[in-house]
């Protein structure tokens, strides 16, 4: 599965694919930070955060090869159930977007596209003890560090637009469809990069970064 050497070879690759070629499709690279992923815990209950960053081709315009890597992170306490449950991991997406606006062949876009992601992670859950309604007896409910992996599929529409010389800002709505979900002890609550959920989850980006324009370069 994708990994930082892979990213790293990714980005390394756009800019060799598009050199020395005049005849090049690709006219550029993204590079973009999200900050949603701090924004939204503050107007829901549940406390789960996430950070990202994507590296996107712009091949003529018109189809964009993304890959995105990420850390989510949730630790808090229910206080109606007193549960608490904590994870931490790494996790990435690949996929394309698809440029509806591009016959206009300006550099703001509306886009549609997909995502498959992964994540290997660890989870922990503490809750109060269950009590034997007849003898009495507490059993402790604790699970420490049980070993997870997950994959799912996305349905992702956005915009990019240009605010400033090369300075880009633009969000994105997700459908998240979970492929694969873990089922020890009743699964997790929340995973890295997918979100809360049994089998489907919403998400969102907004994203800034910076644009490098090959296309001049020939």
């Amino acid at each position: 599965m994708m990994n930082a050497k892979t990213l790293k070879l990714f980005i390394v690759s756009l800019f060799i694919a598009s050199a020395g070629y005049a005849d090049s499709p690709v006219r550029g690279v993204y590079l973009s930070a999200d900050a949603f992923g701090y924004i939204y815990p503050l107007f829901v209950k549940d406390k789960f955060y996430s950070t990202e960053v994507s590296a996107v081709m712009n091949i003529s315009n018109r189809f964009f090869p993304v890959v995105e890597v990420g850390v989510g992170y949730a630790d808090m306490v229910s206080q109606l159930y007193e549960i608490g449950y904590s994870t931490r991991a790494p996790y990435y997406r690949i996929g394309m977007d698809y440029n509806t606006q591009y016959k206009n062949g300006k550099p703001n876009y509306i886009y549609v596209g997909g995502r498959v992601g992964y994540t290997a992670f660890e989870y922990s859950v503490d809750a109060p003890p269950l009590v034997d309604p007849v003898w009495g007896d507490a059993a402790p409910v604790t699970f420490s560090n049980v070993p997870c992996r997950s994959i799912w599929a996305e349905a992702v529409g956005g915009v990019r637009a240009e605010v400033a010389k090369n300075i880009y800002m633009g969000w994105s709505l997700r459908y998240k469809l979970l492929l694969h979900r873990p089922t020890a002890y009743g699964g997790p609550w929340y995973i890295p990069g997918f979100g809360a959920g049994k089998k489907t989850s919403f998400g969102a980006t907004y994203t800034v970064g910076y644009y490098f324009n090959l296309s001049k370069k020939k």
